[in-house]
């Protein structure tokens, strides 16, 4: 620019790289939407709660979901986010492998080393041997709450009938949380697209939960 003098000046800006995906905690790209922030701290807050972000892709679903955890960080709560983008299909298929892979994963974000053998119980099913998993295993053992983060969940969307019977165990827990406080402990965080749907029954599903 040239000042009053007519002196030629050059400004040193820094660098800005408009961002093409999810955004930093501290980008100054990110766009707040009060009070959407706020009503989700408060929620993970509280006991057995659950908070779904859906939207269409690219309007920063998974931006907003990194400062839910961040924030449930600064609580001194565990977190734990889990991309359903990295499941491999096969896993899809077959819910036993699923539920499996659902309690490692979860198991090594929280640096755990995964122990299946002692709770997996073929006569039981895998559905209530992944809850004594998370019950007995995981959450017995944390001594603070855990915010567990599930992203691009419309990724299982594409599989109905695992679908229907993963989302009917979410329910069973988040009703769980209304008498039992070790099930109070897992505050869940949803994420998924409006583009990709598959009619559920709305009591099975955790798309009508929470917050």
């Amino acid at each position: 620019f040239r000042s009053k003098a007519g002196e030629s000046k050059a400004i040193n800006l820094p660098f800005l790289d408009y961002p093409s995906g999810p955004v930093p905690i501290n980008s100054l790209f990110y766009n707040p939407r009060p009070p959407i922030e706020e009503q989700a701290y408060q929620e993970i807050a509280q006991p057995g709660s659950v908070v779904r972000i859906e939207a269409p892709k690219k309007m920063g679903k998974t931006s907003l979901m990194s400062r839910i955890l961040a924030h449930g960080a600064s609580l001194g709560y565990h977190t734990v986010n889990l991309d359903f983008q990295q499941i491999d299909s096969a896993t899809l298929t077959d819910l036993n492998k699923f539920l499996r892979w659902f309690c490692i994963r979860v198991s090594q974000e929280l640096n755990f080393k995964p122990n299946l053998s002692d709770f997996w119980n073929e006569a039981l099913g895998c559905k209530v041997s992944c809850t004594l998993y998370f019950k007995w295993y995981l959450l017995e053992r944390l001594d603070q709450p855990l915010v567990l983060a599930l992203s691009e969940l419309e990724r299982i969307f594409e599989y109905p009938s695992l679908s229907q019977e993963f989302f009917s165990l979410l329910r069973s827990w988040y009703e769980e949380a209304q008498r039992l406080e070790i099930w109070q402990k897992l505050r869940l965080v949803a994420v998924y697209s409006t583009e990709a749907y598959i009619p559920l029954k709305l009591n099975q599903s955790p798309l009508d939960m929470g917050l």
